[in-house]
């Protein structure tokens, strides 16, 4: 009896090439051809998954998210005591190209950007995405804040901003190698520390 291949794991095996084609020679680089040498698999069965390459880039985007999300729900079951500083440290630390991992994540999302600016499609996913993230933010700095962990005169829709744009203004020069991943997680602290409480202890600083 031949194997039963699961879609989904077999489109995510795809998308999984399609950071790494990315990573390695750029967006314009990734085309159907590529990603399906990248990915081991035929021309026809890429294509048998996705129609078009905005489908596979699209989809490549959602999974992006999942995998971020599985390392970020990893991360914080290591933290069961972490104050909500350590969480949001540990939040934005994610969403940082500091790994292997995450600089091809970082790659494709620095491409859909380009993309979004005249694809509608493109600026409708990155844009969802990113409103639910902020609005996690703002949520979890409220709560901080109503906790007595947050400076109770700043306002935390304006300070998840401020940190939520700030983390992702760091992608690029840590994909260009102008900061180090140290370097650009102090700048992170830095800002951490301007808004939480200062007596609240931190106790994963990497």
């Amino acid at each position: 009896m031949p194997k039963r291949v699961d879609p989904l794991e077999r489109r995510r095996h795809i998308a999984q090439a399609v950071f790494r084609v990315t990573a390695s020679h750029g967006a314009e680089a990734v085309s159907l051809r590529d990603v399906a040498a990248e990915a081991g698999v035929s021309m026809g069965m890429v294509q048998h998954y996705f129609r078009t390459k905005d489908e596979m880039l699209l989809f490549a985007l959602e999974h992006m998210r999942e995998r971020v999300a599985t390392r970020l729900h990893a991360r914080l079951a290591h933290l069961p005591e972490a104050t909500p500083r350590d969480l949001a440290r540990a939040v934005f630390t994610e969403l940082l190209p500091t790994s292997e991992d995450s600089r091809a994540e970082a790659a494709v999302s620095v491409a859909f950007y380009s993309r979004a600016a005249v694809t509608p499609a493109y600026a409708a996913a990155l844009s969802e995405g990113l409103r639910g993230l902020l609005a996690a933010t703002t949520e979890r700095l409220r709560a901080a804040q109503r906790d007595g962990h947050l400076h109770p005169d700043l306002d935390p829709e304006q300070e998840a901003a401020s940190l939520f744009w700030l983390t992702h203004g760091l992608v690029g020069p840590l994909l260009a190698g102008l900061y180090t991943p140290a370097q650009a997680l102090a700048i992170l602290d830095h800002s951490l520390d301007r808004i939480f409480i200062a007596d609240v202890p931190t106790k994963d600083r990497r």
